[in-house]
């Protein structure tokens, strides 16, 4: 399974490598590519695992930009194979159908390997969404939404990874530690790391106990979110700030007044995350 970062700046792949000489999986928006896109598929591409690019379909459901289906079907056609897979322009996920009438487009005149990863959001039937698209030849399909609401529960894709076995799924914008562990999608991305660092927190994983925390780093201009755990109240507090030492060169300091280096500290933790979750024993 691989666990991609959505980033937004190109530069937050080389601070990282920078620090802790580790490639990760990196997803970049089409919405975001401009002024990254050189930088990732060349300047820092030694320093990433596996790259691949959304359509921007999240930044035009919600409004913030409008991407053509011609614009974007160009770039695809020049720049596809630049990244490891491109997803469909699904920019309406209360309309599976419209969806579809993208993917046909898209996929028009693009060499098949460069085709664009169909994305499901059928609320009523999801399975006879994706054997649309098994029909068609794909084998690698994300799950997008169940309609424009709801995200994929973990029941929903056991059935249809159990329904069609050699399919490639990814789940998009979920790293629902239920769905990633009882389910095992072939990949799945989310910007997890940069909200978090935005609310003032950070994730650790506690090798011993083998469980993972949340903890507030008590910024005064943010607010302490459910489930989170006070830095001041944090039991491993001093586990913690070892960690933060000897892994990044980091102290309490730092990591409470920089938001870079919190956004290093949550990536690196995905990075922890995928390891532990492949080396479990499959279901």
């Amino acid at each position: 399974m691989k666990l991609y970062c959505a980033v937004v700046d190109a530069e937050t792949v080389r601070l990282f490598h920078d620090i802790t000489k580790i490639k990760f999986n990196v997803l970049i928006s089409y919405y975001y590519i401009k002024g990254s896109a050189h930088k990732l598929t060349s300047l820092y591409r030694n320093m990433i695992d596996s790259l691949i690019m959304d359509s921007g379909a999240y930044s035009v459901a919600t409004g913030k930009s409008k991407i053509s289906l011609s614009e974007y079907k160009l770039y695809l056609k020049r720049y596809g194979h630049l990244f490891d897979c491109a997803f469909n322009l699904d920019d309406k996920f209360d309309n599976p159908e419209h969806n579809q009438r993208h993917q046909d487009y898209l996929q028009q005149g693009v060499a098949r390997e460069r085709w664009p990863v169909p994305v499901v959001h059928s609320e009523d039937d999801p399975e006879g969404e994706v054997q649309i698209y098994v029909d068609q030849g794909h084998d690698y399909i994300a799950l997008g939404s169940l309609g424009k609401h709801r995200k994929f529960d973990a029941d929903t894709v056991a059935r249809i990874m159990e329904k069609f076995p050699d399919i490639r799924f990814h789940l998009f914008g979920n790293f629902d530690r239920e769905i990633l562990t009882k389910c095992r999608p072939y990949s799945a991305d989310s910007a997890t790391w940069g909200h978090k660092a935005g609310f003032g927190s950070v994730y650790y994983w506690d090798p011993d106990e083998k469980k993972e925390y949340s903890i507030y780093m008590e910024h005064r201009d943010t607010k302490q979110q459910a489930g989170q755990i006070l830095y001041s109240e944090f039991k491993l507090k001093d586990k913690l700030n070892k960690f933060l030492s000897s892994t990044f060169g980091f102290d309490y300091a730092r990591v409470l007044n920089n938001q870079t280096s919190m956004q290093i500290v949550n990536i690196y933790f995905f990075t922890q995350l995928e390891s532990h979750i492949n080396s479990l024993p499959v279901r």
